[in-house]
């Protein structure tokens, strides 16, 4: 640079020097000549990094949309995995609380059928007491109806006379 600067104080002192009207335009040349320079320098020095810069800022964004969208493939992958492990666990549990229910259901009817015939049990028990409390009954009346009916067919034939010749015969088997 300094080269540059060195080269561009000559050509403007010998332009001086000679004092012509092609002077002139070897101003104007070295004027554009030195803005080039200038433009150049300041793009390499600035530019240059500003260009590095955005190419390294892209490139890590690139990166990190790569691994962004690989962390978000793998996301999905675990989400498709855990949706088809839930969907299996809810299977089996389906299965298992339909396998309980109609075992429950067995078992209530089971003891449904249990009670039924506990229940029949005691019905028959409790008619069997009812016909036997009814015959007892009916015994008791029929023999208080047969004493009945005899005490009055005893009183009918039996007379006096008769009555006597009862006891003077049952005295007679006694002795």
């Amino acid at each position: 640079m300094r080269n540059i600067l060195l080269l561009t104080l000559g050509i403007v002192s010998v332009t001086f020097a000679s004092g012509d009207i092609q002077g002139l335009l070897i101003w104007k040349i070295l004027n554009t000549v030195v803005l080039l320079a200038l433009l150049a320098w300041i793009i390499k020095k600035w530019g240059v990094a500003f260009f590095e810069n955005r190419r390294k800022s892209i490139a890590s964004m690139v990166e990190e949309a790569q691994k962004a969208q690989e962390e978000s493939r793998k996301a999905l992958e675990d989400a498709k995995a855990k949706l088809e492990d839930a969907k299996m666990k809810f299977n089996e549990s389906l299965k298992i609380a339909e396998e309980t229910a109609k075992k429950e259901r067995e078992v209530a009817i089971k003891e449904a059928q249990e009670i039924a015939e506990r229940i029949k049990a005691q019905a028959k028990d409790a008619i069997m007491v009812e016909i036997k409390r009814g015959e007892n009954e009916l015994r008791r009346y029929a023999v208080h109806k047969a004493i009945e009916i005899s005490e009055k067919i005893v009183k009918e034939k039996i007379s006096p006379e008769v009555e006597k010749e009862i006891i003077l015969k049952s005295l007679k088997s006694i002795s």
